[in-house]
């Protein structure tokens, strides 16, 4: 049975047929997510937050609406975001899960070498802010890509960090002097891409599609930015096969300092996951940190 809220919802936003079935996808940072089966065979999936939350989900919207334009990859249709029963809800299209091979995996990394390579803008960053899971990730629009990640991206989470008291002395004066190299790291000017911005494996799902198997992307926390920062965010944890990240290379030419630059876009990473979660991502940020700088 749905629940209330997922009605209200789905009336809300002119979505009359009837609903077959419905299930619990997840809930977490606040968030409560339905599958909901539709009649016809359709289906949507209804992610819910409280009201006073309910920036998250229109950025989410946002970031789910820029990926679509570009038209490479694949990604859920927003049907809707309103407000009922005290709760934003977004309302978009269900993929239907299927299982991926090596070929799918390797046609998922040619279609976002395809996207990272069509964007025409020159500056970096967002029209707005947005989230990175549950933390802010503040945006505005800027020239430089160095200073770009110096203040918005690795400075704005160790200021996090040191508020919190989650890191002090030598370990934040090393963070800092991340910041303060920036420059010996990145380049100014990359090629400007719309990036997913948290590309993790559980952010990139196997679908059945009518053109078959396809890897479809979701909880996207968009701006632009150099390609190699999704990348360095797929490196992590494990998550993509070799066939996936394979033919995306194969796809690029650009390999100029490529290991640094990953190392600053996976600590603004380590970074947020401690500010999310606590200590035990202390160490690997602090890890980082030290093969870009030492002591």
């Amino acid at each position: 049975m749905v629940n209330e809220r997922t009605r209200q919802a789905l009336e809300a936003i002119g979505e009359d047929t009837k609903v077959e079935s419905s299930r619990q996808l997840g809930a977490g940072h606040g968030q409560d997510v339905v599958w909901v089966e539709l009649g016809g065979g359709d289906s949507v999936v209804v992610k819910s937050v409280a009201v006073a939350e309910s920036e998250r989900i229109k950025a989410e919207a946002d970031g789910l609406r820029a990926l679509k334009e570009m038209r490479h990859l694949l990604v859920p249709d927003v049907r809707g975001v309103v407000e009922v029963d005290g709760s934003c809800v977004l309302v978009m299209d269900g993929l239907e899960a299927a299982t991926a091979s090596d070929d799918d995996w390797a046609r998922f990394g040619e279609e976002l070498a395809l996207h990272h390579g069509d964007w025409k803008g020159e500056q970096y960053g967002w029209e707005r802010d947005n989230f990175i899971g549950a933390t802010n990730q503040v945006n505005g629009w800027w020239d430089d890509w160095v200073e770009f990640n110096g203040e918005r991206r690795i400075g704005y989470q160790v200021e996090l960090a040191v508020s919190s008291g989650k890191v002090s002395g030598r370990d934040e004066e090393l963070l800092r002097r991340v910041i303060e190299r920036m420059g010996d790291f990145l380049p100014r000017k990359p090629r400007p891409a719309l990036l997913h911005g948290d590309l993790w494996s559980g952010n990139a799902l196997a679908a059945r599609t009518k053109d078959g198997v396809r890897i479809g992307v979701i909880d996207p926390a968009v701006y632009v930015g150099d390609a190699w920062a999704d990348i360095a965010m797929m490196r992590m944890f494990g998550g993509f096969p070799p066939s996936c990240l394979d033919s995306y290379h194969a796809a690029t030419n650009d390999t100029d300092g490529v290991e640094e630059r990953v190392l600053v876009y996976q600590l603004y990473h380590m970074l947020n996951h401690l500010n999310l979660f606590g200590g035990g991502y202390k160490g690997s940020a602090l890890g980082i940190a030290h093969r870009l700088v030492g002591r």
